[in-house]
């Protein structure tokens, strides 16, 4: 269930406060794809001024405000902002922002662990100090045991006392782990999700939960979980459990390019030769992937399960759009840098995979925009592209509903309504 829409207001005024600036910038002559799902609008002008959207319409009808820099975009196409609903940002959190938003992602998640300094951190970003893509975190997550940090908490009331704390440290979201790994491991038990919850509700913020297991995805919906991290990876699911999320407003993220990076490499893929996968590694790494992590991924006996989880995660992930089931894009890209889920590419990858499930190419636009704002609760200000919102958004040099890679074709990213470089 979404929290009422006061919290969520509240929560975007202060997660993203836009900083003030004198300057104005005009784009006209585009054609914008605004994310809502309506069909593409052509020759439009967008007039943006203090970080958002002053005006916005046909070009025939905005005025250009004196002194504004104008940009002619005849031929070109805008798109929101790329919102990564899971991804992962570690330590040294200034580079892997600006990859992000070097790849047109103006926001992430962190669904890992974040030093005491993230409140620090997001209260600059909102000051307008914007050295990559917006952050937000959950600052910790409940785990399993032997994970440390995550499973130092055992009951319930150790649970919320945790969430009290983590929320006064930063916390915009509270994250559950469950998952067995295949048996290795005990689960979290539902008491301790349910405590996990019903302490989050009480602060205003959303939940979400890291599950494979149809069966676990069953137990953390009944609990009142607000968003799926990823999708049912170990089974189809039936329509009840379709109709139970879209009933509960329950968001699921679909994490394709993570399960195809779990064995991907191992089949020497035809795109890590290329260009737009190759400006996100350094050498040294790019070497890794050709041999250690190939060879590793080519004689992992976990291959086929993993391979399994992948081709069950499209169909999952066609039947609960077809279902009008709130999709969300993210990749769980980021984090330990031996995982090798590669943080900007993996966005892209993630909406080529979303059509090769048989999504269109708008509806994975409104996945990466409305459907992630929505997912996060930051929609008021954030996702689609509209007169008031965030000047968050992306130049693209070809059509995008033509063919969804062409979303890599980016000439600029614009984040808060200045040219990002």
């Amino acid at each position: 269930m979404r929290l009422p829409n006061a919290l969520m207001t509240l929560a975007a005024t202060m997660l993203f406060a836009l900083p003030v600036s004198a300057q104005v910038t005009v784009l006209t002559r585009a054609t914008v794809i605004d994310g809502s799902g309506t069909a593409p609008q052509n020759d439009v002008t967008i007039v943006m001024e203090n970080g958002r959207i002053r005006d916005m319409g046909p070009a025939s009808k905005i005025a250009v405000p004196s002194g504004a820099t104008v940009l002619d975009l005849t031929g070109k196409f805008i798109v929101p902002g790329i919102i990564n609903a899971h991804g992962h940002v570690a330590e040294k959190r200034d580079p892997q922002l600006r990859q992000y938003a070097l790849y047109g992602v103006t926001t992430t998640t962190n669904m890992g662990f974040d030093a005491d300094d993230i409140a620090q951190f997001k209260a600059e970003q909102k000051r307008g100090n914007l050295r990559g893509a917006r952050i937000l975190t959950v600052k910790y997550r409940f785990m399993s045991a032997p994970f440390i940090p995550g499973s130092e908490h055992k009951t319930p009331e150790e649970a919320r006392a945790k969430v009290d704390e983590i929320v006064t440290k930063g916390a915009d979201f509270i994250k559950v782990w469950i998952d067995s790994q295949n048996g290795k491991l005990v689960k979290l038990n539902p008491e301790f999700c349910a405590a996990v919850f019903d302490q989050a509700r009480k602060h205003g913020k959303l939940t979400m939960a890291h599950v494979y297991e149809y069966a676990d995805a069953k137990m953390i919906v009944d609990k009142g979980v607000n968003i799926l991290a990823h999708n049912i990876r170990d089974r189809e699911i039936d329509a009840d459990f379709v109709a139970t999320l879209k009933q509960r407003n329950v968001s699921v993220i679909s994490t394709l390019a993570r399960e195809e990076g779990m064995f991907v490499y191992g089949e020497a893929p035809a795109w890590i030769d290329n260009a737009f996968f190759q400006k996100g590694l350094s050498a040294e790494r790019l070497a890794i992937l050709k041999t250690k992590k190939r060879e590793e991924q080519a004689k992992d006996p976990e291959t086929p399960r993993n391979k399994r989880a992948f081709e069950i995660d499209k169909i999952n992930l066609k039947r609960l759009s077809d279902a009008g089931v709130r999709i969300a894009l993210g990749t769980d890209s980021g984090g330990a840098a031996d995982r090798f889920f590669i943080q900007g590419f993996f966005e892209h990858r993630q909406m080529e995979l979303m059509v090769q499930a048989g999504l269109t190419p708008m509806q994975v636009i409104q996945a990466f925009s409305k459907g992630s704002a929505e997912t996060l609760g930051i929609d008021k200000d954030f996702g689609t592209l509209a007169k008031g919102k965030a000047a968050d958004l992306l130049v693209l040099d070809k059509n995008p509903l033509e063919n969804i890679a062409n979303v890599r074709t980016i000439q600029a990213v614009y984040l808060g309504g200045k040219k990002f470089e």
